[in-house]
């Protein structure tokens, strides 16, 4: 008798735990009314398409950088037949300087191609009026919340704004996961952001939108450095 006791202690226990977990697992303004689940879905839906607007902004920025940069290598490699100029510690040879040169003007010239087509300054203009629509219907919820909130028909004004809300999303294209946690970086206390996880979130947005254009703009004067350091240290011969 007392072993069933237990059992049937250790089974609600169990079960306990269970539902605390559930419930953890649920956004809290799940756990809340219709009008907090709206008013948090505009503010957060805001947020990341103006953060999606301005990593588009910053990837066309850097896109035309990069292409400058390696329009600059294509011709300092093209003035080194005419000049008969020396690398620092190494020199090379006509078919290399012409193999060289061809190498970065089909790269270039792909490069140009593939980022023209990613439209970066059209996607950050729809992302920004957008959020725009977002903040719009988000300042008539918010209006609706502070002064109407006895209004009888506050149901149809919630259900109105819901129902445009929809269309907005329906008629332009999603935001990706890194703006929202972009977005989630400006108030990192309410979204509850530890320290690992604020730097993870840095790292990741430098690693999806800076790092392969500081690739190609930084990487060619990195690698004639460290060549050069290579040949100063072990001997022009090696």
């Amino acid at each position: 008798m007392m072993i069933e006791k237990l059992l049937n202690y250790w089974q609600k226990v169990q079960r306990a735990r269970r539902i605390k977990r559930f419930r953890k697992k649920i956004p809290p303004y799940l756990q809340k009314d219709f009008e907090v689940e709206l008013n948090y879905k505009l503010w957060t839906t805001k947020g990341a398409r103006f953060a999606a607007s301005h990593r588009n902004e910053t990837l066309h920025r850097l896109s035309g950088q990069s292409v400058g940069y390696l329009s600059a290598y294509l011709i300092i490699v093209g003035l080194v037949n005419i000049y008969d100029l020396k690398f620092w510690m190494f020199s090379l040879s006509d078919n290399q300087v012409d193999f060289t040169s061809m190498a970065l003007s089909v790269m270039v010239l792909l490069f140009s191609q593939l980022e023209s087509a990613e439209n970066f300054i059209l996607k950050s203009d729809r992302y920004h009026n957008c959020a725009l629509d977002i903040a719009e219907l988000y300042n008539q919820l918010r209006y609706t919340k502070t002064y109407q909130s006895n209004n009888p028909n506050k149901h149809t004004i919630l259900q109105k704004i819901s129902e445009d809300y929809d269309k907005v999303l329906k008629r332009n294209e999603n935001h990706k996961p890194i703006d929202y946690k972009k977005m989630q970086m400006l108030k990192p206390d309410y979204f509850e952001l530890s320290f690992f996880k604020r730097w993870s979130i840095r790292f990741e947005y430098y690693w999806r939108v800076h790092f392969k254009y500081h690739l190609f703009m930084y990487g060619p004067i990195l690698t004639f450095l460290i060549v050069n350091l290579y040949m100063i240290f072990t001997g022009p011969n090696t």
